[in-house]
């Protein structure tokens, strides 16, 4: 079923903001908050109708507890069902925190230790290494070497056994790369010490203390019904645009530790209350301070600025001040937890479709910090038609392929333009000298520059190269006569990694994600590429090449086959 988005005015989706009680024994100052909360009402909006978000729902808190819940736009866009607080969404990686806590509990009672070696209670992990064997400081630090996902496995403690069968790409505790692999081996590990299913440990020792009444450490079909139905953009192999159609996300069952909780805000804000009071919840304490502290400590550099990971947080700033926030992506949602511990504030923000809740949880962190110190609220931006572009001119100039083909571009005052003939087409800004053309010409890739502060050498759109008069680098190439069966589209029947490409450009295999982004193969073996840079567990190896052309594709693991569709 396609959806043609609702475009909600900011009128509309602030009518159908609601407020939650405080909770019970409970009090909460918030009169001089309140203009703070209709500011945050109206940048929710304003995010939503630029982002083609179909509903959102927010909970504000401090350490007393949840200060506010605020619902807009739709559980069910076909229905027009409304977000209310008591509507459910999936919570996606910040499940990695309460896998965590579980551990460290069980790390008081003396029965887990994350310095000792995994195999020690799980001797059949053994992922092959040239180096030591892989600890779970390791894995709760996401720098064990291992690769990001398994999604072909459906859920299940397979997922956590087959990754023996992978190699690492770096030296244990080197390198940070996102792992969802490492935390359902952890989800195991936690089932297997504390002799019970894996939703059964989390429920005990975190939902039922913490009176998380509305939440679930798993999903199953007969959770589905009790959902915000998830949505996302129509075309999956292509980066999506706000005005692209929605359609119903795909469902999949779930119960790993990566990321298998379903809850509200208001449940999601007690969790976050109890972050912002060191461990300690209404009915005692879940964890000790120093516990709660070892998962704020910076123990890996993520290569995102400042920021760092500790144990199943990334710690960073807001404006020089400490703060912890973990994101999390389903199948159609997208949520964030996010705490400013130093005033002992924070937020949690759910979607269920594009939008960004990670933007909309600062913005209310800041506005209610700027209110509670007396300082001035923050500035709502006007959205800019056509979106911005910084130094447009920088990227103006013609740009010629090796085929003779030409692409010219015009800065003028703040925008970016494709030049046509007499038509003048704006560009869309997508990430760092990266930009949308017209879907007719330009459906599957961004436009990607690149140069200096004195304007840019080349442009790219997937395989098609393009140079402009800065440029001074060599202009023919020449690539093994084998990689020529390997550029292609390639697909596989799951919905979390679905398809990706693979194209030659300026003699070098590249490998594109449906978003668009790229990494470069490095050829390891026969067939077989590294992907990415050097300390990257990522391989992609080719297959059954029939008349020129590779029929399969291998991913860490996973295989896929050439597509019909180009």
């Amino acid at each position: 079923m396609t959806l043609d988005l609702p475009r909600l005015t900011a009128g509309a989706a602030v009518a159908l903001a609601g407020l939650a009680a405080p909770l019970p024994a409970q009090t909460h100052d918030t009169l001089g908050l309140r203009p703070a909360f209709r500011l945050i009402d109206q940048y929710a909006a304003q995010m939503m109708q630029e982002s083609g978000t179909p509903g959102l729902a927010l909970a504000l808190v401090d350490r007393a507890g949840v200060m506010t819940v605020r619902t807009y736009g739709y559980a069910d866009l076909y229905r027009r069902v409304p977000v209310t607080p008591s509507t459910r969404f999936q919570i996606g990686s910040i499940s990695k925190s309460f896998t965590v806590i579980s551990l460290l509990q069980l790390a008081e009672e003396g029965k887990f230790d994350p310095q000792v070696p995994v195999t020690r209670y799980l001797p059949w992990f053994t992922p092959k290494t040239k180096w030591r064997p892989l600890t779970s400081h390791d894995l709760l630090t996401h720098t064990s070497g291992l690769p990001g996902d398994r999604d072909d496995v459906p859920s299940s403690l397979a997922q956590a056994y087959l990754a023996r069968e992978r190699t690492l790409g770096s030296a244990p505790g080197t390198h940070w790369a996102y792992s969802n692999i490492g935390y359902q081996v952890l989800g195991a590990l936690l089932g297997k010490l504390d002799q019970k299913p894996y939703y059964q440990s989390i429920t005990d020792r975190i939902l039922k203390p913490l009176g998380m009444t509305h939440t679930e450490a798993q999903f199953t079909h007969a959770t589905r019904p009790t959902l915000a139905v998830g949505y996302e953009p129509l075309f999956d192999d292509r980066p999506a645009r706000p005005d692209d159609p929605l359609v119903v996300a795909p469902w999949v069952e779930y119960g790993s530790g990566d990321g298998s909780i379903v809850s509200t805000v208001g449940d999601m804000g007690a969790y976050l209350s109890m972050h912002l009071n060191r461990g300690r919840g209404p009915n005692g304490v879940l964890l000790p301070e120093s516990r709660i502290q070892s998962m704020l400590q910076p123990f890996a550099e993520t290569g995102r600025g400042k920021d760092h990971y500790g144990y199943g947080m990334f710690v960073g700033e807001l404006h020089g001040r400490p703060l912890f926030y973990h994101s999390g992506g389903m199948l159609g949602y997208t949520s964030m937890l996010m705490g400013e511990p130093s005033l002992g504030i924070g937020a949690v923000a759910f979607v269920n479709g594009p939008g960004s809740p990670g933007a909309v949880a600062r913005f209310a962190i800041r506005a209610i910090g700027a209110a509670m110190r007396g300082d001035s609220l923050p500035l709502l931006q006007e959205p800019a038609q056509p979106p911005r572009v910084e130094d447009a001119k920088l990227y103006a100039g013609t740009f010629t392929s090796s085929s003779g083909g030409k692409l010219t571009f015009e800065g003028s005052g703040d925008s970016l333009l494709l030049v046509d003939g007499a038509a003048r087409t704006p560009l869309m800004p997508y990430g760092t000298h990266a930009f949308l053309g017209p879907r007719d010409r330009f459906p599957l890739f961004p436009l990607q520059f690149a140069g200096d502060s004195a304007g840019m050498a080349e442009v790219w759109y997937g395989g098609e190269w393009y140079a402009g008069a800065q440029y001074r680098g060599p202009r023919t190439f020449t690539a093994p006569a084998a990689w020529q069966a390997y550029p292609g589209h390639y697909r596989i029947m799951q919905p979390w990694e679905p398809n990706f490409r693979v194209v030659l450009r300026k003699g070098a295999l590249w490998y594109i994600s449906p978003s668009g982004s790229e990494e470069q193969l490095t050829q390891i073996g026969p067939n077989e590429f590294r992907v990415g840079e050097k300390d990257s567990a990522e391989r992609l190896s080719f297959g059954n090449v029939v008349d020129g052309q590779a029929l399969t594709a291998t991913f860490s693991g996973m295989q896929y086959f050439r597509y019909f569709v180009e």
